[in-house]
């Protein structure tokens, strides 16, 4: 995947067109997720395009 096809806002911010156009790139985002916002609760797999990111394995109640 390349990264600089992907819109610089954050997925939270994307509208409707962008959201269509960006689909196949989101879908990769998602697969590889390590982050979900506290917001929205959308995911993806790098950070800065979560308005509120956090990663997901620091929300485990039970860590090892």
């Amino acid at each position: 995947m390349t990264q600089s096809k992907l819109p610089k806002k954050s997925i939270c911010k994307w509208d409707k067109s962008t959201l269509a156009d960006a689909l196949p790139l989101l879908a990769d985002q998602i697969r590889h997720a390590e982050y979900v916002c506290r917001k929205c609760g959308r995911s993806a797999a790098e950070k800065k395009l979560l308005c509120k990111a956090v990663r997901m394995d620091s929300l485990s109640e039970t860590k090892a």
